[in-house]
């Protein structure tokens, strides 16, 4: 006979963490944990990983430890089946769920997606990052169930949250995180009993966010100040970060703004340090302007000058807005 679960988290983020904690505070039991280890968390790039086997040690949570982070490994294959899922929920697992374990659940599997419209738009990778670099003012989660494709599930329920200026990386996963606890409350109970209700997407051609890599926070200075900005915080921690070059060596770009228009002759080439102040805070010539970088990350051997231009090595820019999401 197999073993019975009714409520089970795929996961290895701090937003499984938020998400697991937030039910067992409204009284749910969570009856097994499925996420990997830290090894592979850091093979997969995993932003925002966390080990959770303490968390659920303290709270009694079984855990099942993946052997691949696609659960298509013989071994992931042999040991989910030998368990009876009723609910699944994908929560800080940046994977697709295989279709063999799919059409063993009960009730099925239901995740989280996002984007600035109304699915099928935006579907795919990075959606929070891109809606930053992208200038967009709103944010649309999904909690919706699970298919094999990539974002095209039925959806259960929908919370929308502002994009503003000043968010980056980590305060749209706060809000992102806000929202999956809201959506999980509210449908949870319904979804335990099988008599939730579905939607479907939107008949349109889907659009679909690219990956992200760690390279595609290079710094183009000719740019203007916001276009800029926008980047840097939308690839702040705990993504990887923004960066520019110091002659051949890396520098990491954790926060900065727009700085002013004015004070520095408009002629001076780009990616100019116009001037380093004290407290090691550096203005930039940019394209339209200049900009103040206030959180940075170098080489202690690497000593920044004014009047040396910053540069974006070999890379070629992608235009953040060719993508119609």
């Amino acid at each position: 006979m197999k073993q019975k679960n009714g409520i089970v988290f795929a996961g290895c983020k701090d937003t499984t963490l938020e998400c697991m904690t937030a039910l067992m505070e409204a009284g749910y039991k969570i009856d097994l944990l499925i996420t990997i280890n830290e090894e592979a968390g850091e093979k997969n790039k995993v932003a925002g990983y966390m080990d959770l086997q303490t968390f659920a040690a303290r709270h009694n949570i079984p855990v099942y430890t993946a052997a691949s982070y696609s659960l298509k490994n013989e071994k992931d294959i042999e040991k989910l089946s030998a368990i009876k899922i009723d609910v699944l929920l994908v929560i800080g697992w940046q994977r697709l769920i295989p279709e063999w374990l799919l059409s063993r659940l009960t009730f099925g599997a239901f995740g989280m997606h996002g984007s600035s419209h109304a699915l099928p738009y935006g579907r795919g990778r990075s959606p929070m990052n891109w809606s930053i670099i992208q200038n967009r003012e709103s944010f649309i989660s999904n909690l919706f169930k699970y298919l094999p494709g990539i974002d095209d599930g039925d959806i259960v329920g929908t919370q929308m949250f502002d994009v503003n200026p000043f968010d980056n990386g980590r305060t749209m996963h706060y809000k992102s995180t806000l929202a999956m606890i809201a959506l999980l409350i509210k449908h949870l109970p319904l979804i335990q009993k099988g008599e939730f209700n579905l939607k479907k997407q939107m008949d349109v051609p889907p659009t679909y966010y690219p990956k992200r890599t760690e390279e595609d926070g290079v710094i183009f200075w000719d740019k203007d100040s916001a276009e800029i900005y926008n980047l840097v915080r939308a690839v702040a921690k705990p993504f990887p970060g923004a960066f520019t070059f110091y002659g051949d060596q890396k520098i990491k770009v954790w926060y900065g703004f727009p700085f002013d228009s004015r004070l520095f002759d408009p002629y001076i080439p780009i990616g100019t340090i116009l001037h380093i102040f004290a407290n090691g805070d550096i203005a930039v010539k940019t394209g339209d302007s200049s900009f103040l970088v206030t959180e940075y990350e170098k080489d202690e051997s690497v000593v920044l000058r004014k009047g040396v231009v910053f540069h974006s090595g070999q890379y070629q820019y992608k235009n953040p807005h060719q993508f119609p999401c």
